[in-house]
């Protein structure tokens, strides 16, 4: 068997009665249904990383060229992740099997 390192996570005390509930209705400890949930949302947000890599590289693209002069620039940083985010989040709300 492989090594494990160990670590920690907070929660919620109602959180964690439902993952514990939830994963003992699956026959899992703890740590077998937390460890499947990280690997399905690192899944998850591959598909997204994948999906936009050439937006996000039209985006690096664009962010390297130097701006026009005269051009006002009012796009910050906080703005483009915020788009992402919900980019993601949308994506995910369309690839949930039972919507």
């Amino acid at each position: 068997m492989a090594t494990k390192t160990r670590f920690s996570i907070s929660m919620d005390p109602v959180l964690h009665a439902a993952v514990k509930e939830s994963s003992e209705a699956l026959g899992l400890d703890v740590s077998a249904y937390v460890t499947a949930a990280v690997r399905r949302q690192m899944a998850d947000d591959e598909v997204v990383a994948r999906r936009f890599a050439a937006i996000d590289a039209a985006i690096a693209a664009t962010d390297a060229a130097p701006v026009p002069s005269g051009a006002a620039v009012d796009i910050t940083d906080e703005d483009v992740a915020s788009a992402r985010a919900g980019m993601a989040q949308a994506l995910a709300a369309t690839e949930d099997p039972a919507a």
